[in-house]
């Protein structure tokens, strides 16, 4: 489905440890600036970048970010990493059973989950990554590529501030109090053997045995 408005990030190349902090830096942070309700900001760290970011303060966009993140480097495990994309998408409320006034708690079922009517979608935000494994590369290297994608992900997060200043003609009314305002999705590419409940204790061991070869320092 198109957008009526899309906007295409600069690709980050960057390896596969730190391919899950880029992903919920840049989620939050575009969702932050269409959470247009009574939000609750938190300032947020990654765990393996010197890098920040902001959310707008609400368990389930946490977990629906984590979720996704999670998805992407499911993938990345299964296919050896690559060229592949991670979409933002926010679509219209529908006319009916819209939430009013339930506060945060109350409003997040319908902005995160399922929604009747209409499905046009009026913004679309694409992150384009490159991930590599990084299993040969050395101290030295890993740390310089790692300041690489930290000055990447802060410009970009910058860029996606500057965008959302400037492009705000397609901006359909907000008709809620709720935090989140717009239903949204998060689109990751799928691993073959990706299924419900399939992030288990093999998955977390093969990634705990890829991160583990970072050195203690340059985490």
């Amino acid at each position: 489905m198109s957008a009526r408005e899309t906007f295409a990030l600069p690709p980050i190349r960057c390896e596969l440890a730190l391919a899950r902090d880029v992903v919920i830096a840049l989620a939050h942070t575009i969702v932050w600036t269409r959470a247009l309700g009574a939000t609750t900001p938190r300032d947020a760290s990654c765990e393996r970048l010197d890098a920040r970011y902001v959310a707008c303060g609400d368990p389930a966009v946490d977990a629906r970010v984590r979720e996704r993140a999670d998805a992407l480097v499911r993938w990345a495990l299964a296919s050896g990493g690559g060229e592949t994309e991670v979409s933002v998408s926010f679509y219209e409320r529908a006319r009916e059973g819209r939430t009013r006034g339930r506060g945060v708690g109350g409003g997040l079922s319908a902005a995160l989950g399922p929604w009747k009517g209409s499905r046009e979608c009026w913004e679309r935000w694409r992150i384009g990554l490159e991930i590599f494994m990084g299993d040969e590369m050395e101290e030295e290297e890993r740390a310089r590529a790692r300041d690489a994608v930290r000055d990447q992900l802060v410009g970009t997060q910058r860029h996606v501030l500057s965008l959302v200043n400037e492009m705000k003609a397609h901006v359909p009314p907000v008709t809620t109090s709720d935090v989140v305002s717009f239903p949204f999705e998060i689109t990751t590419p799928i691993a073959r053997e990706d299924s419900p409940g399939s992030f288990g204790r093999d998955m977390l061991k093969r990634l705990a045995n890829h991160v583990s070869s970072i050195s203690p320092s340059m985490i």
